[in-house]
């Protein structure tokens, strides 16, 4: 039987681990403006006026790079500094009177370990601090002692410096953080002046900040002239924005009527989402602020919103209710996150989501009323959107909005009105054909008006699409080397068979006979020579407009007669008259084979004959640059005949020749 050993009276404790520190102080933050954004924390606590930061580089090694964080705050004595600054854990706020610091400054610490980030960017640490009427102090910290303490299970203790002379006036804060790590040396020029900018909001006059000399500013922030449009909440100042007052709009700032929670700041959208991203970090967030200091860098990534306009959203909210003194601490370790569900996160966080879809349907409304602005100053936009009534006014204006918001310059804006108008057409008679039911049989007139509305706009559908196809057709006429014109015609000529002729728009062939035939014809290939087979890249087959068409493509270099091309085709044609007689798929076959060069027994003088014995057997054939000389003929000839484009087209052509 085991032996239960007897309870003793000694008293339990908890030991808290020296390597507490490995966590909470030499991993807590990945980046220098984090880190000197809680030294300037301190130093408002501490009812600073300024703080120095300076960036000492040594021209000699990287190693020897230092931050020096200099305040002139109330300072410590030695009391303050055992009790307060080195007991890890801290608590600023324990009790209401402790809210405020003695100049009545809101207090922005809170769990007491905002101080050992120094070790996230730097190996070692000298303080230098004095009190009013006090002798000055100073410690030295480093990283590897304190290491070595863990490995011991030792308590560390800071090192003292003697020959204090370092705060300059009756009382402050001096700390200089040496042995940087190398990713800290390596972001030292990366915009550290504008990144600390958008930590804070209590930055002032009564509150001043220096980065190696030069005063940090609202305007360091770097991103109010990049807004486009804003909702500003509670009392901040709109004046920031050079932008015209309808398009900063004032919104309520309660985020809960019960609870009293109320906001500051202001969220907005910016033209480009490009303009977001750039040397000085990622713009696209929105920070949230708590006591005049970011506590989560960016909400939007707890939102979850996958609408593509997210990314054009900035912003700075204030919600001092998240770190209410009275209340639980909600932040988390670090103090750049909160509990998740924490019903004062949750409050703001579906406040958030509300403003945030505000804020695009407010960016849609403005995006239309410009887009409208810009569109009637082409002429013939003004007059066909003069024309609209009601309903279809609205959707016009829509429109409107939706190609200003995705146009990047004037010629694209002009193809898009170009795009839009027709579809907008389109849809519009194609809804009015719906109604054909309702049509007072009688009303013979009004019939004929809609489908004379409707051929005129598949007219200049048809009009546009041609025109598409005859200037990819000259591009490829252009192509100097037949190398490459071959190459894009072999992967291309398939699936774009109006290259061949305009009347072949796709392919209409049912999937079992596509199958069977592709089966006879990979049967008699395996039959072919090998010299037949080398000549050859390719053959298939394909049904279009009613036609059953063979295209065999031939290699660029090979020399073949027309009496050969007759009888290597020939087996295919009669394999494919015998699956077309099975499946019932009636209609004429023809075969198109693409040479490199006319066969060798043609020549000038015969070669309409030539042509047309083969096309009596249902065969034709062209050369790569005989195919897309015919094809651009085809459809030029097209567009030059067609005077007479209709309503439709003639706006379209003016909205080409506008500006």
């Amino acid at each position: 039987m085991t032996q239960v050993p007897a309870t003793t009276n000694e008293p339990f404790e908890l030991d808290i681990d020296l390597n507490v520190l490995n966590h909470l102080g030499l991993n807590l933050y990945s980046n220098v403006p984090a880190v000197l954004a809680e030294l300037i924390a301190n130093a408002w606590d501490a009812d600073a006026t300024r703080v120095d930061i300076t960036i000492k580089r040594s021209p000699n090694s990287l190693d020897q790079n230092s931050i020096v964080i200099t305040d002139d705050g109330c300072g410590m004595d030695d009391a303050d500094l055992r009790g307060k600054y080195l007991k890890v854990g801290y608590q600023r706020r324990k009790d209401p009177s402790d809210d405020q610091t003695s100049a009545g400054r809101p207090v922005m610490g809170r769990k007491g370990i905002g101080k050992l980030s120094i070790f996230s960017i730097a190996e070692n640490a000298k303080i230098f601090t004095r009190k009013k009427t006090m002798d000055p102090i100073g410690i030295e910290m480093d990283v590897e002692n304190i290491q070595t303490a863990i490995k011991q299970g030792d308590k560390y203790h800071p090192g003292r410096l003697g020959a204090v002379d370092k705060v300059s006036g009756n009382s402050g804060t001096v700390i200089e953080l040496r042995k940087l790590k190398k990713r800290v040396n390596a972001t030292l020029d990366q915009h550290i002046r504008q990144r600390v900018a958008r930590r804070f909001s209590v930055v002032s006059d009564k509150f001043q900040v220096f980065v190696d000399g030069e005063k940090i500013t609202i305007q360091d922030r770097n991103y109010f002239s990049k807004l486009e449009n804003a909702f500003v909440y509670g009392d901040f100042d709109t004046d920031r924005f050079s932008h015209d007052e309808k398009y900063i709009s004032k919104r309520s700032n309660v985020v809960s009527e019960i609870e009293g929670y109320r906001v500051n700041g202001w969220i907005g959208l910016v033209r480009e989402s490009g303009s977001l991203q750039g040397d000085s970090g990622n713009l696209n967030k929105v920070a949230i602020l708590a006591r005049g200091k970011v506590a989560l860098e960016d909400i939007l990534e707890r939102l979850h919103i996958g609408s593509l306009y997210a990314k054009y959203v900035i912003g700075e909210i204030e919600a001092d209710f998240l770190d209410l003194s009275a209340l639980d601490d909600i932040a988390t370790s670090n103090r750049q996150d909160f509990i998740q569900d924490d019903e004062r996160f949750k409050a703001l966080r579906d406040f958030m989501k509300r403003e945030l879809a505000a804020l695009r349907e407010s960016r849609a409304g403005m995006k239309a009323d410009e887009g409208e602005r810009r569109a009637v100053e082409i002429p013939a936009v003004k007059e066909w959107y003069g024309s609209l009534k009601g309903d279809a006014k609205a959707e016009a204006k829509k429109l409107f909005g939706k190609i200003n918001l995705i146009a990047v310059d004037e010629d694209h804006r002009k193809t898009l009105y170009k795009h839009g108008v027709l579809a907008f057409e389109y849809l519009r008679h194609k809804e009015k054909l719906a109604q054909l039911g309702d049509l007072d049989v009688e009303n013979l007139e009004a019939t004929v008006k809609l489908f004379s509305e409707l051929d005129d706009i598949e007219a200049s559908w048809y009009y546009q699409i041609t025109q598409g196809r005859l200037d990819m057709i000259r591009k490829l006429r252009d192509l100097a080397d037949d190398d490459a014109l071959e190459k894009v015609i072999q992967k291309h000529i398939y699936t774009h068979l109006w290259l061949l002729d305009p009347s072949w728009d796709r392919a209409t062939e049912t999937p079992s006979m596509e199958r069977t035939v592709r089966t006879d014809f990979e049967r008699l290939s395996k039959k072919l020579s090998q010299e037949e087979r080398d000549s050859r890249i390719d053959i298939r087959y394909k049904k279009t407009s009613g036609k059953h068409v063979i295209v065999e493509l031939k290699r660029a270099s090979v020399r073949i007669s027309s009496w050969d091309i007759g009888l290597q085709v020939q087996k295919y044609i009669d394999a494919l008259e015998k699956q077309i007689e099975e499946h019932k798929e009636r209609g004429p076959v023809e075969v198109v084979c693409l040479l490199g060069h006319l066969p060798t027994n043609w020549n000038s003088k015969s070669l309409v004959q030539d042509e047309l014995k083969l096309s009596t057997s249902g065969i034709r054939v062209m050369t790569y640059r005989g195919l897309i000389n015919d094809a651009e003929k085809s459809y030029d000839e097209y567009l030059r005949r067609a005077e007479d484009r209709g309503r439709i087209q003639a706006l379209l052509d003016e909205i080409e020749k506008s500006g």
